[in-house]
């Protein structure tokens, strides 16, 4: 790969990733607002917030005055990748047993609040991976 090539990954990920989490954002924010039922407004509430997260990520990637390496840009992708894979097994663990943090949340809304984390971390994990490998070649 090019020194031009990396940060052209890079653009196409912050754009991706900006779209990705602009519509987490919305459709978290009307499930949040209107879901019929504590586990659709904890997935919303959950949703919104990752998808805040994720623009903020893009737009300090857009803002930012030095473009990646390829070596750089690579290692934070599958390290991100890794995350990614946490965040899919904790909101799994989360939505499966039900976790109630100390009663501050219902087993309704741990079903919905895992459950979010699952489909965020799966999709970074392929946004992450797939932007990833358009570096390796």
């Amino acid at each position: 790969m090019t020194a031009l090539e990396a940060p052209i990954v890079a653009q196409q990920l912050g754009r991706r990733l900006a779209v990705w989490g602009g519509g987490s954002v919305l459709a978290g924010t009307m499930l949040a607002l209107r879901g019929s039922s504590p586990a659709r407004r904890a997935f919303g509430l959950q949703t919104a917030g990752w998808g805040a997260i994720d623009l903020a990520i893009a737009g300090a990637g857009a803002l930012s005055s030095k473009p990646p390496t390829a070596a750089s840009l690579s290692r934070l992708l599958w390290i991100n990748a890794g995350l990614d894979v946490l965040y899919i097994a904790t909101g799994a663990h989360i939505a499966v047993r039900k976790l109630r943090f100390g009663g501050r949340i219902t087993a309704d809304q741990a079903v919905g609040h895992g459950t979010a984390v699952v489909v965020q971390g799966a999709a970074l994990l392929a946004l992450d991976t797939a932007h990833a490998r358009m570096i390796a070649g």
